[in-house]
C-alpha cells in the first residue's frame, strides 16, 4: 500500500541561487528603471557629444593647416605685413592647434626683424611653452637668447642656450648652442669655462668643418 505524499513546507523549498540572483536583478531594475534609463541616455549622449567634438577638432585642424599654408606662402614671398595678418588670425581662430603654435613662432620672428623685441619675446615664449612641432625650437632659442643679450640679461641668455643643449636635437645644433654660449662666457670673462667647452667640442674627430673652424677661431681669441 502506497504511503501518502508528505507535504513539503515553504521552508523546505530550496530555490536555485542563480534564479534568485536573476529575480533580484529584475526586481532592482523595475524599482530603479527611471534611473537606469537616465544613465543610458547620458552615456549615449556623451558618446554622441564626443564624436561631434572629435569631428569638430579634426575639421579645425584641417582648416588651420590650410590657413597656415597661405600664411607661409606670404612669408616666403617676403610679404611680411600680409603674413603677420594671416598668422595673427590663425592664433586667434585656431587656438590649441599645431598650426597656431607655428604661427606663434613666425610672429615672434617677424616682430624680431621689425625690432619689436617685447612682442617677439611674447610670441616665442608662447611657442616654447608647447613646442610642437619642435623643428622650430632651435630658431626660437637663438632669437630669445639674442633678445636677452640685447637687454644685457646674460644669465638668461645662458639658461636658454643650456635648455637647447639639453634637448634631444641634432649634434650640430647642440654644438652651435655651445659656441654661442662660449661667446657669452668670453664676454663675461669666464675664460676657463669657455675653454673647457671648446676643448670638449674639438675632441670630436667627426666635427663638420664649419663647427671646427668657428671653434678654433674662438679658441684663438681666448
Amino acid at each position: 500500500m502506497l504511503k501518502p505524499k508528505r507535504k513539503i513546507t515553504r521552508k523546505e523549498i530550496k530555490r536555485d541561487p542563480f534564479l534568485e540572483t536573476i529575480d533580484k536583478i529584475e526586481y532592482n531594475f523595475e524599482q530603479n528603471k527611471k534611473i537606469y534609463l537616465n544613465i543610458a541616455i547620458g552615456v549615449i549622449g556623451g558618446i554622441f557629444l564626443i564624436n561631434i567634438l572629435l569631428n569638430k577638432q579634426e575639421q579645425k585642424d584641417i582648416d588651420s593647416n590650410s590657413a597656415l599654408g597661405v600664411a607661409l606662402v606670404a612669408f616666403d614671398n617676403a610679404d611680411y605685413d600680409n603674413a603677420k595678418f594671416q598668422f595673427e588670425n590663425i592664433v586667434s581662430d585656431y587656438s590649441g592647434t599645431n598650426s597656431s603654435n607655428v604661427a606663434n613662432y613666425y610672429l615672434g620672428k617677424i616682430y624680431f626683424d621689425e625690432k619689436d623685441l617685447n612682442k617677439s619675446e611674447e610670441y616665442l615664449n608662447k611657442y616654447l611653452n608647447d613646442a610642437e612641432p619642435n623643428v622650430l625650437v632651435p630658431g626660437a632659442i637663438k632669437i630669445l637668447s639674442s633678445i636677452a643679450l640685447n637687454n644685457s640679461e646674460y644669465d638668461n641668455a645662458l639658461k636658454l642656450l643650456d635648455k637647447g643643449i639639453r634637448l634631444n636635437l641634432n649634434a650640430n645644433i647642440i654644438n652651435d648652442f655651445k659656441l654661442l654660449k662660449v661667446s657669452i662666457l668670453k664676454e663675461q670673462g669666464k675664460l676657463e669655462i669657455a675653454l673647457n667647452i671648446l676643448n670638449n667640442i674639438l675632441s670630436d674627430e667627426s666635427l663638420p668643418n664649419h663647427i671646427k673652424q668657428r671653434s678654433e677661431e674662438l679658441m684663438g681669441m681666448m
